[in-house]
Parts: C-alpha cells; sequence; structure tokens
C-alpha cells in the first residue's frame, strides 16, 4: 500500500513540474491563465499597480522604474510619466507631499494605458465599459477636460480604482488606482 500511494504522489509531482505554461487542466482551462497576471503587471485596486504601491515614496518609484521621461512639478505635487512602446503607451504618478507632516513626496495616484496590465480578474486596457460594469460599483465622474478628449471616466471610489473609457468604442483606455475610499470622485487627468 505504502508503495501506491508513493508512485501516486511521484507522479502528481512529476505531472505538476512538467505542465508547461499553456496547457491545460483537467477543467479546459488555461492553467497559466487560473494564475493571474504578474505580480509585477498586476493592477491591485486601492494598492497599487506593478511595481507600484501607494504611499510609496517618489525616490523608491524613481529606483525601480528608471528616470521618468516628463516630470511636471509644483507646490508640493509632481507628476511623472514613463512611456512605452514608442510612447504609444504610458505610466503615469501623481504624488504629493503632506507639508509639515511628511516631507517625503508619495504616490497617490497611478495610472497605466498599457494592456499588459491586469486586474486578478483579467481586467485590463481594452475592457468593454459593459464588463467592467458587471464586476464594479461605477459612478459617472462629469469632468469636462476629459470629455473633451473623447473619454468617459467611471470610479469606484470605494475600492480605488478608476478606468478612462474611450466615448465612441467604450472600451477602457486607461486604468488609475489610488486609495480606497479616498476621494476618486475627486478625478485627476493625467493625459
Amino acid at each position: 500500500m505504502r508503495n501506491i500511494v508513493s508512485m501516486l504522489i511521484s507522479l502528481s509531482l512529476f505531472y505538476a513540474c512538467t505542465n508547461p505554461a499553456g496547457r491545460t487542466s483537467g477543467g479546459g482551462e488555461d492553467v497559466a491563465a487560473a494564475v493571474g497576471p504578474k505580480s509585477e503587471q498586476r493592477i491591485s485596486p486601492g494598492e497599487g499597480i506593478g511595481l507600484l504601491t501607494i504611499g510609496m515614496p517618489v525616490d523608491s518609484a524613481v529606483a525601480k522604474m528608471g528616470r521618468p521621461d516628463s516630470v511636471n512639478a509644483a507646490m508640493g505635487s509632481s507628476l511623472m510619466v514613463w512611456y512605452q512602446g514608442n510612447e504609444k503607451y504610458r505610466t503615469v504618478i501623481f504624488a504629493g507631499r503632506n507639508m509639515g507632516v511628511d516631507d517625503l513626496n508619495r504616490i497617490k495616484r497611478i495610472m497605466v494605458s498599457s494592456p499588459s496590465f491586469r486586474t486578478a480578474d483579467g481586467f485590463s486596457c481594452g475592457t468593454e465599459l459593459a464588463e467592467l460594469e458587471v464586476k464594479y460599483r461605477l459612478k459617472q465622474v462629469k469632468d469636462r477636460a476629459a470629455r473633451d478628449k473623447g473619454l468617459l471616466v467611471f470610479s469606484d471610489s470605494a475600492r480605488g480604482i478608476v478606468f478612462d473609457v474611450d466615448s465612441l468604442s467604450k472600451r477602457c483606455v486607461a486604468i488609475t488606482v489610488h486609495a480606497a475610499d479616498k476621494g476618486g470622485d475627486a478625478y485627476i487627468n493625467m493625459h
């Protein structure tokens, strides 16, 4: 009996170690897809995106991301942009300091426009608004600057996530993460 149990355990371990990404499990789903996005490409509402987290000092973000391609700073706040793919996609952070309390410049919001970043549920830039409305409690944010650029803005401030949606295609074009329950309705246009 011991030999049979040992053989079954060995076979199970062998199968688990030799099942390459892309092969399906017994249920027919993609084993790699079931795990979710890699941590450096994960969108975590209310927490962060990829290597960046809400509350992280800007110096740490620059150490992880490299020097930003563009910076705009004034009055204790800054907007930093990193471009990818011939400037087709971008990662943007909005940071600020709580002067007199914490003089470190800390990340308040993170925005990405690349479809390679995904939530644990698989939502990313390119996802249709109708799909997002099923998962999130979205409230439309009225923002004239976004509307003038052909964008509709939807926020689930309780979870800490904002979706910029193309007004014609109704597909998400950018995702922003901020601290949950911290005024996601006070939209900051980072385009």
